[in-house]
């Protein structure tokens, strides 16, 4: 396939870029009898580990035509895409998740709803992610309370499976904090479809984010946010807090 992307100027030479395909699928999206194919492209320049330029393109299966519709996050360390119908109205849409951040450890995630087979964006993490309101705080006795402040939902984590290093930093031989300390909940690191818990038929997602404590390296547990969708709106049924 023909892309139609070759390069780009830079410091007045012309360097040679190399379109991917990061995913292809097929999918039912302007009509019901013909497939339509799905990609996420992006660009890659030689030894280079992030792809940029990540666009979504549907081809339509009748007539060849292709719409290109640009993504927010439009590098990453790599991308995918989740068909399936998640606004329930038997129309499939189309999910586009990035791997973002220094290490690809992020998450960006896009979902493009299928509204009268024209395709728009609807959703994404970031907006979900305004939404939220969390305080991670250490407690005296190898404990960790996650609160959701929207929700005064409260989780307490054990942190006795941690080094003797690592909780002597942080505690005294009586077990007290040697001084006060709070943890963050981090931006979303993975995304998955399921089969939806509150619709007959459809798809939901599951949002999951790392429960940080004194570094981006120290992960102390997860929370999943189990999302659905009525009319292109959003709501959090379960969220669920684990080690």
């Amino acid at each position: 396939m023909e892309y139609g992307i070759s390069g780009y100027q830079t410091d007045y030479r012309f360097e040679k870029k190399t379109v991917v395909e990061l995913d292809s699928q097929l999918a039912y999206l302007t009509e019901d009898t013909v497939l339509d194919k799905v990609y996420l492209l992006g660009t890659k320049q030689g030894d280079h580990l992030i792809y940029t330029e990540i666009t979504l393109v549907i081809e339509n299966g009748k007539t060849g035509d292709r719409q290109f519709y640009p993504i927010p996050t439009s590098s990453g360390m790599g991308g995918g895409l989740d068909i399936g119908d998640f606004n329930h109205d038997k129309q499939q849409d189309i999910g586009v998740y990035i791997l973002s951040g220094g290490t690809g450890n992020q998450v960006d995630y896009y979902l493009f709803f299928n509204e009268e087979r024209k395709v728009q964006l609807g959703f994404s993490n970031r907006l979900f992610e305004e939404g939220l309101e969390y305080k991670v705080t250490y407690l005296p006795y190898y404990q960790v309370e996650v609160k959701n402040l929207k929700t005064d939902e409260e989780t307490i984590l054990n942190l006795t499976n941690k080094s003797a290093d690592y909780l002597a930093a942080i505690y005294d031989d009586r077990g007290q904090l040697k001084q006060s300390l709070n943890g963050v909940v981090a931006r979303v690191s993975d995304s998955n479809s399921i089969n939806s818990k509150v619709h007959d038929e459809g798809h939901d997602l599951i949002l999951t984010q790392r429960i940080l404590g004194r570094s981006h390296n120290d992960t102390l547990g997860y929370v999943q946010s189990y999302i659905s969708f009525d009319d292109g709106n959003y709501y959090v049924y379960r969220s669920l807090i684990s080690q």
